[in-house]
């Protein structure tokens, strides 16, 4: 017997489970790919509203929630993630970076030659460790998190997928999806990313005490304040900035405001995203800040959630 259980259902794994498992019972709640009954949800045209400018608009969005004591801040790239994380330590808001697994890769990449899993060689180990550029096949919590269990499926999906040198060949690069943002330094947009334990950013998310120096942005901080200043500011609220990295497989019933500061690609990354907050009946809210390349994907999101359709 197999049980397999997931948060949503994209077609493409379902249509992989019913092929290798014909008769397989199909058990939904009314609730699956819907948002939470209890979820408050806020669009924030950024072009409109902000003249472009994403930081502004998102330190509007924190300045005016200030009750919110853990909040999590979601961007579409590892770039795009360290530069707001150092952009708010400038401007005198402490926070915590999750972005060191590049999810652009699959569990199984399959090449021409083979549709398991390549074997990782010592020498390809050992520059992955050393780039502080860490794949999720490398990665024994994030495959503990997502993928243990669950083999067979994600080797079935790679047999209909392109080889991994069509893909390459596909898929911008990061500089290229990592797109400058008005009103930020571009320095940061290329400084290095702090290879952070996971483990200990999470327990310094979900904990009461003031977040330790060495997890703070790694610059000076904002004139006339100091480390210790910022340590004793942590304490207040907890932000978190990460990837997709940190909309899936994490207990974040604590979490009471979510903010998408780049816009999700897809309709079940928006519901992922949306679900780290108004867990297990609570109270929670999401506020989408709206680019113009966003508006067509956050129109038809929002006609389904005031309709009380399905966010699909």
């Amino acid at each position: 017997q197999a049980v397999f259980v997931s948060a949503t259902l994209p077609k493409l794994i379902r249509e992989q489970i019913i092929h290798r498992y014909p008769d397989v019972i199909h058990v939904t709640t009314p609730s699956l790919h819907r948002a939470p009954q209890r979820l408050a949800q806020t669009f924030i045209d950024v072009s409109k509203d902000f003249q472009g400018h994403k930081l502004n608009a998102l330190g509007s969005v924190l300045r005016t929630a200030a009750s919110d004591k853990h909040v999590i801040v979601f961007c579409n790239s590892k770039t795009h993630a360290n530069l707001v994380y150092r952009q708010l330590y400038k401007r005198g808001i402490p926070s915590l970076l999750l972005a060191g697994a590049n999810l652009a890769k699959k569990p199984y990449a399959r090449t021409k030659d083979a549709a398991a899993r390549p074997e990782i060689s010592e020498d390809h180990a050992e520059a992955e460790e050393s780039s502080e550029e860490r794949s999720v096949l490398d990665d024994p919590w994030e495959k503990e998190t997502w993928f243990a269990g669950q083999e067979e499926i994600y080797a079935a999906i790679d047999e209909a997928a392109p080889t991994e040198e069509a893909e390459v060949a596909a898929a911008p690069s990061e500089s290229t999806v990592s797109v400058p943002i008005s009103g930020a330094d571009v320095n940061d947009l290329k400084a290095p990313i702090p290879a952070f334990n996971r483990k200990e950013v999470l327990s310094a998310f979900l904990g009461t005490e003031p977040i330790p120096a060495h997890l703070l942005a790694p610059i000076a901080p904002p004139e006339d304040s100091t480390v210790e200043d910022m340590i004793a500011l942590s304490a207040r609220r907890k932000i978190l900035v990460c990837t997709d990295l940190g909309s899936r497989g994490l207990d974040t019933t604590c979490v009471t405001h979510v903010v998408l500061f780049d816009f999700p690609t897809t309709a079940i990354d928006y519901l992922h995203r949306a679900g780290r907050t108004a867990r297990a009946g609570s109270r929670g809210k999401v506020t989408a800040m709206v680019s113009k390349k966003d508006r067509r994907l956050a129109e038809q999101i929002r006609l389904a959630i005031r309709q009380g359709g399905i966010i699909n």
